[in-house]
């Protein structure tokens, strides 16, 4: 049980990081409040006490996952002398993040595909969307309409950078490694940066 020293924030991150695991492994509906509590070692009335339902405990676990991410973003779209650098650190630096917090990717997968949080999901990852499209948009003009539209271009780039992720054990089998090993995450990192300059090449000429 809770500790009589522990802060409210420790005993907080400590509940967040129990329901993260559970949720990230066995989904929301599987995962129960006396699991989460049973393994951050506070008793139910606590969770309840500083989230209120189960419901608002996965909401907190995705805005913290989503505030890291948006940092991210928001620190490597300003690095860089160039847009071609800041895109390419963005690429890398996401395909860190997902290695970092490999529950996150299955997570979303696992909403998407049918769980009661996709509207949520969408309004956190809007203004980052909206934020991405407005820089590409900016900086490549012709990505305002054709098929290099900035969000047809944003979700392309999304879909190369989760793939590893969220197709990992059909991975292990078709290559015969594990696609979330260092050596093949920075293989994977070489060949997302080769796609990307293919296709800033494309929109500088």
């Amino acid at each position: 049980m809770s500790s009589p020293n522990r802060s409210s924030a420790d005993t907080k991150d400590q509940i967040l990081d129990a329901a993260d695991e559970f949720f990230g492994t066995l989904g929301f509906a599987a995962t129960s409040t006396r699991l989460i509590a049973e393994r951050s070692g506070v008793n139910k009335a606590l969770i309840h006490y500083h989230f209120g339902s189960k419901q608002q405990l996965f909401t907190n676990v995705l805005d913290r996952y989503y505030a890291r991410l948006e940092e991210t973003v928001r620190t490597h779209l300003g690095q860089g002398d160039n847009a071609r650098e800041r895109l390419l650190h963005l690429i890398d630096s996401y395909v860190d993040f997902l290695a970092e917090n490999h529950l996150f990717s299955r997570m979303i997968q696992r909403e998407i595909l049918g769980g009661q949080h996709v509207e949520r999901i969408t309004q956190i990852m809007l203004p980052m969307f909206q934020l991405g499209r407005a820089v590409v948009q900016s900086t490549y003009p012709e990505t305002k309409t054709g098929p290099l539209e900035a969000s047809q271009l944003l979700v392309s780039i999304y879909g190369m950078v989760v793939a590893s992720f969220s197709y990992a054990p059909v991975l292990e089998g078709l290559w015969g490694e594990d696609p979330l090993a260092p050596p093949a995450l920075e293989r994977r990192k070489a060949h997302l940066r080769a796609m990307a300059e293919l296709v800033m090449q494309r929109l500088e000429h």
